[in-house]
């Protein structure tokens, strides 16, 4: 596949396709009030029918525009915070968190870091040179690790942007969590293509990519049945979606990780997997006897979306959700995730209110071809819940989160976060692999974060606490600075 990137590369210089201009992203689960101010305005606004994340700075830019008189606090406060992201290039943000914590827990979507990283330094910037080249540069330091979030060259034009580096990627309209690809586990190097201009009037929008993962010490062997080998397996993405009507967003997405050590995968087989996924995937032992252990090509995720914005006795909501599915859409037995959450970004002129739950079956990141599963660094691709359970065991489970933020007064806010996730539902462990030693217990978390603004950025406290599947109490004081 990578033979053909010289060929794609060479079309986005080409001077036929270029339009108009690339652009860079705003932060993703980096900057929470900006977060939010966009996530209320992407239910107001006009044609604001984005699903995947980060979201491009053109792409909301454009449905800013559309709240100058409707809702003109909003516009304003999103005009200053952007500001920034309308030049060619900029410090977008920048800050510092000092924080006591008691446990190595990992914080839900901060890509592995865990309640006791003390030490937390964050900054984004960006630049375009012209229209069609540009470089984003971002990323977090604590005492462990570097970890680049948003480090990338991008150059294209506005129906192909190419993306190389280190980009991440949210493919669900869940805000606290994404079954098949989020934060929570850290990027890795991939290169991507998507669109900034949505195409024709349904505004479609995609976006692909290919990365190779970390390695992993024990895969199934493509040319020996039971034998393991040391190799790193190849992930590739993709995210469609498109508007048949304003307000309702109707979205497709699908993982593929496969290849590694041993494992030949061809370009026909790449295909024949990612768009026929029964064909040979989950294959049986008379399959493997017949065409040989490099059969089957890999592991699947996938997931159907929608988000439907509309007002209702003239309080505007969201309603969204998605369907997941676990390794293949074909024969055999099939793993299913259900999500759905309603956002009321004005239940009051200084209130927000959210809620999401999702419930999913077992089997869930758990990979036979592979001993890592769908993990990077030993953190699951989606759902942050998916680290919350037992070594090598699977089990069927449910979360839900409620989020509530109020701004108090023009320069002070509360964002408030509680999450409950339960284990061990539906088929009673059976086929959820070893059990662990102590049993699941129902898992509660606390995330709140006060924030006031000043005249040169902002500065705020934040606890984040509760009690694990395991019984065990965890909580992280903190306190930080941005500008």
């Amino acid at each position: 596949m990578l033979k053909k990137l010289p060929v794609l590369i060479g079309l986005m210089f080409s001077s036929q396709v270029f339009a108009s201009g690339v652009s860079p992203y705003l932060p993703l689960k980096q900057n929470p009030q900006l977060e939010q101010l966009v996530e209320k305005l992407l239910v107001v606004g006009d044609n604001a029918h984005m699903m995947s994340k980060p979201y491009k700075t053109t792409e909301v830019l454009k449905v800013l525009k559309s709240i100058e008189h409707s809702y003109p606090s909003l516009y304003q406060k999103l005009f200053n915070e952007l500001a920034l992201y309308k030049q060619t290039d900029a410090m977008t943000y920048a800050k510092a968190t000092i924080a006591y914590g008691n446990e190595s827990k990992s914080i839900p979507n901060q890509r592995g870091q865990s309640v006791d990283t003390y030490l937390k330094l964050e900054a984004g910037g960006f630049a375009n040179f012209g229209n069609h080249f540009g470089v984003s540069v971002g990323g977090i330091i604590n005492e462990d690790n570097l970890l680049p979030t948003q480090s990338f060259v991008y150059f294209g034009n506005e129906y192909a942007q190419v993306d190389l580096g280190y980009r991440e990627r949210w493919y669900s309209p869940i805000y606290d969590s994404a079954m098949i690809l989020s934060t929570n586990a850290k990027t890795l190097p991939s290169i991507g293509i998507s669109n900034v201009e949505p195409i024709t009037d349904f505004d479609i929008r995609y976006d692909l990519f290919y990365m190779k993962m970390k390695t992993d010490p024990a895969i199934n062997s493509g040319k020996e049945l039971g034998l393991k080998v040391e190799g790193k397996p190849h992930l590739a993405g993709v995210h469609l979606s498109f508007s048949p009507f304003d307000g309702l967003t109707l979205g497709a997405s699908r993982l593929l990780q496969f290849g590694g050590g041993d494992r030949s995968v061809g370009i026909s087989d790449f295909a024949e997997a990612f768009f026929l996924p029964g064909n040979n995937d989950n294959v049986n032992g008379e399959e493997l006897s017949e065409f040989g252990p490099n059969y089957e090509v890999g592991d699947q995720l996938a997931s159907v979306s929608f988000d439907y914005k509309a007002t209702w006795f003239d309080v505007p909501f969201s309603f969204y959700g998605d369907v997941g599915f676990e390794d293949t859409f074909g024969g055999g037995k099939k793993n299913n995730a259900y999500s759905f959450g309603l956002f009321l970004p004005y239940l009051h002129e200084d209130h927000s209110l959210r809620f999401e739950n999702s419930r999913w079956q077992e089997g869930w990141y758990i990979a036979h071809l592979y001993s890592l599963g769908n993990t990077i660094s030993g953190q699951v691709l989606g759902h942050w819940a998916g680290n919350e359970r037992g070594e090598n065991h699977q089990p069927a489970a449910e979360s839900q989160s409620i989020n509530w933020v109020w701004q108090y007064s023009s320069t002070q806010n509360i964002d408030t976060t509680i999450r409950r996730i339960e284990n061990g539902l539906e088929r009673g462990g059976n086929g959820a692999g070893r059990l662990p030693l102590s049993s699941y217990t129902i898992g509660v978390e606390l995330e709140t974060r006060y924030t006031q603004q000043l005249q040169e950025g902002y500065w705020g406290l934040e606890l984040y606490t509760g009690k694990t599947v395991f019984a065990d109490n965890f909580f992280r004081v903190g306190a930080f600075y941005g500008w």
